[in-house]
């Protein structure tokens, strides 16, 4: 899968396709093998962002989760397949600061905030 170069293979590896990506946003379509607990979803945003907005870059750097705030999620999970959508909020040197937003049937099911480190 091209678009998401990140060493993630199943069963940990949640990004299936693009819908679509810019600079500072994306949206991923994300599936798992089973209804999934909001670490999941977390992981599942980390590697969307990761995978996905770096993609012009012509080096692959490894990223790393740091943070994780203000995460909730809205109401109960009943599906295995989800839309994340990723917004950039902030660079400061290798950090990266996003928010995000995890859907359902066009429901948003899950949000917060996350940082990651790019080595």
């Amino acid at each position: 899968m091209s678009d998401f170069p990140i060493p993630h293979i199943a069963p940990i590896r949640f990004v299936k396709s693009l819908n679509g990506a810019d600079f500072t946003s994306a949206s991923v379509n994300i599936e798992f093998e089973y209804i999934p607990t909001l670490g999941m979803l977390i992981e599942a945003a980390t590697q969307s962002s990761s995978g996905v907005l770096d993609k012009h870059k012509s080096d692959s750097n490894m990223g790393f989760l740091v943070t994780v705030k203000n995460v909730k999620l809205l109401q109960k999970l009943k599906s295995k397949e989800f839309i994340v959508n990723i917004l950039l909020d902030n660079k400061l040197g290798n950090f990266k600061y996003f928010s995000f937003n995890v859907v359902d049937n066009e429901e948003i099911v899950a949000t917060g905030i996350f940082s990651i480190a790019v080595q």
